[in-house]
């Protein structure tokens, strides 16, 4: 199995040992999605028909089941960048999410729908990303402290468009 898969694996069992904390029941998707890597660009215009600091996404329209797609830029590291595998995360719980068809029974709005699916998947975000941070202390005795991870918990990052340049370079040195 690759790494990509291995990683995909331990963040499935962590989801489904972690459900109950959101107060979700979903039953375990038996598959993966798909895992793209595209330029940034692309991958901005799909998701904002515009250039937009966007670094994964799930599309929850138009998906096959079976044959979804988890898109993510080229650059980027989400087997062993912490604040790349929590994106990783998040987008893994929408997968998670459109598989069970999670919110499709309410008459809610579209715009209800997605809070309440983005609430789920970022509360599971920042419980992972506090765990991981734990992890990390115990075993280096110093605390994580990339910039991006703060920013991205405080959403400065995706309000930076040239934050995704930066990481991308950084990344490929």
């Amino acid at each position: 199995m690759d790494t990509l898969n291995s990683t995909m694996t331990a963040l499935f069992i962590w989801i489904n040992s972690h459900l109950g904390l959101i107060g979700a029941d979903y039953q375990i998707p038996p598959y993966f999605p798909e895992i793209k890597f595209v330029p940034q660009k692309e991958l901005s215009q799909k998701v904002c028909n515009k250039p937009c600091p966007v670094i994964g996404w799930y599309p929850t329209k138009a998906q096959i089941q079976g044959k979804e797609i988890l898109y993510f830029i080229e650059g980027i590291d989400p087997i062993n960048n912490l604040c790349i595998r929590t994106i990783f995360l998040h987008e893994l719980v929408h997968f998670w999410q459109d598989y069970n068809n999670a919110f499709e029974d309410t008459s809610d709005s579209e715009k209800v729908k997605f809070t309440y699916k983005e609430s789920q998947a970022t509360q599971l975000e920042n419980i992972y990303r506090a765990h991981e941070y734990k992890r990390y202390r115990k075993k280096h005795g110093t605390y994580y402290k990339p910039k991006c991870c703060k920013d991205i918990v405080f959403g400065r990052c995706v309000n930076d468009p040239g934050w995704i340049d930066q990481l991308i370079r950084k990344n490929k040195k």
